[in-house]
């Protein structure tokens, strides 16, 4: 210990921080840049992004404890290279950089060919509820939105009174100025009315059927139902996984249901034309202009059991009612064949072991960023982190 320590020699051969920096060592950064936050330094990208995918891959989320594993994991310093990044630039950096990790999920997968890891003949896909950065409470109907609204105008207009009459018996120019609990309120009615205007919008567009509300956390979340009948505040996060586990496509919808995401997410799948051979969705999927769209964009055949035994197509029928009829009744003979008995079943087999991983062996069940966009970005990053664990699980096997 007399003489200065060499970072190497005290992280393993087989550490997951080498593959890492392996498989961001080819990622272009594209003009991406590091903000400096509230310290003094100014980090290189390449280095925040292999920071955050390490991070991401062994469970750690929070920006204040990555800083803190830049102080007490070996493996953290070395990547680090003995600097401690604060926890404002870390979080600066995962805000803003989706591109950057687009391209670096990208850069994992073609490690992942080069290794002959990937098989994409047959694709699974399949969605999950994630929690956002935003509470149950927070999120209002038009009728609450309006009361919250007569309330904030009540309180300004009763504080702005009493403020004027104090001024007068003080005579001072004191009463030009807000005091801070009459700001906090006039900065939530500004919130208020955006929301409201926000919830106008969405409602003229909105089904007929459906109630508009709206979260003030984060608009962009919706409440999402689930399969126990609760509900949650949140995103749909959606996967698309081949026979290997590896997740080859993903994307993050404000649906509440699947049955609008399979063209989207189809759409994200990095595979060379005409690789995907078949595309197993469960009935969640089932709707027949999503299934045309995805077979058109990927010249593949999706397996999907529809939700109702179909009939057979009349000849009194419209063209197109008997057309979407006819698909239904072959996508149902061939569910019920053994082929595809025997695809719907790996499908359970292969892409819910996935989803069990990102949640309970991660622990990632909360994004940490608000906004549709940004949880994106931060989607990509958490499904590069599982690529690159698992790519690095079998490396470390055949080594």
């Amino acid at each position: 210990m007399l003489l200065p320590c060499d970072l190497r020699e005290w992280v393993a051969a087989d550490d997951l921080v080498h593959f890492v920096l392996e498989a961001v060592n080819d990622v272009d950064l594209g003009g991406a840049v590091s903000e400096r936050g509230t310290g003094s330094a100014q980090y290189p990208p390449r280095m925040m992004l292999a920071l955050l995918i390490y991070s991401y891959a062994t469970g750690v989320f929070s920006s204040r404890k990555i800083e803190r594993l830049s102080f007490e994991s070996v493996s953290v310093r070395y990547l680090c290279a003995n600097t401690h990044p604060d926890h404002d630039t870390i979080a600066s950096f995962r805000a803003g950089q989706r591109e950057l990790f687009q391209r670096s999920f990208g850069s994992v997968l073609r490690l992942a060919r080069e290794l002959k890891l990937v098989q994409l003949g047959t694709v699974y896909l399949d969605g999950t509820k994630i929690l956002g950065d935003a509470s149950k409470r927070a999120t209002l109907s038009p009728e609450q939105l309006a009361q919250q609204l007569d309330l904030a105008d009540r309180r300004l207009t009763e504080g702005l009174w009493e403020q004027a009459e104090a001024a007068d018996r003080a005579d001072s120019d004191q009463g030009f100025r807000l005091p801070r609990e009459l700001a906090d309120v006039a900065q939530r009615r500004a919130r208020l009315q955006a929301a409201r205007e926000t919830l106008a919008a969405r409602a003229a567009t909105a089904a007929p059927r459906s109630k508009p509300t709206i979260n003030l956390t984060d608009p962009d979340s919706r409440l999402m139902p689930q399969a126990n009948g609760t509900y949650v505040q949140g995103y749909n996060a959606q996967l698309a996984v081949e026979a290997h586990g590896i997740i080859v496509g993903q994307t993050v919808c404000q649906s509440t249901s699947d049955i609008t995401a399979l063209a989207a997410t189809a759409a994200t799948i990095v595979a060379e034309p005409n690789e995907v051979e078949h595309l197993v969705v469960d009935r969640g999927y089932d709707s027949q202009p999503q299934i045309d769209a995805t077979e058109q964009l990927l010249d593949t055949t999706v397996v999907c059991e529809p939700t109702l035994h179909p009939r057979a197509p009349a000849a009194r029928r419209t063209h197109a009612r008997a057309r979407r009829a006819a698909q239904r009744l072959a996508r149902a003979r061939f569910a019920h064949s053994l082929a595809g008995r025997a695809l719907l079943h790996e499908r359970q087999t292969t892409i819910e072991p996935v989803i069990g991983s990102l949640k309970h062996n991660l622990r990632f069940r909360r994004f940490k960023l608000r906004g549709l966009e940004k949880v994106r970005g931060e989607w990509t990053l958490v499904t590069t982190a599982h690529n690159g664990r698992q790519l690095w699980r079998r490396w470390r096997i055949r080594g």
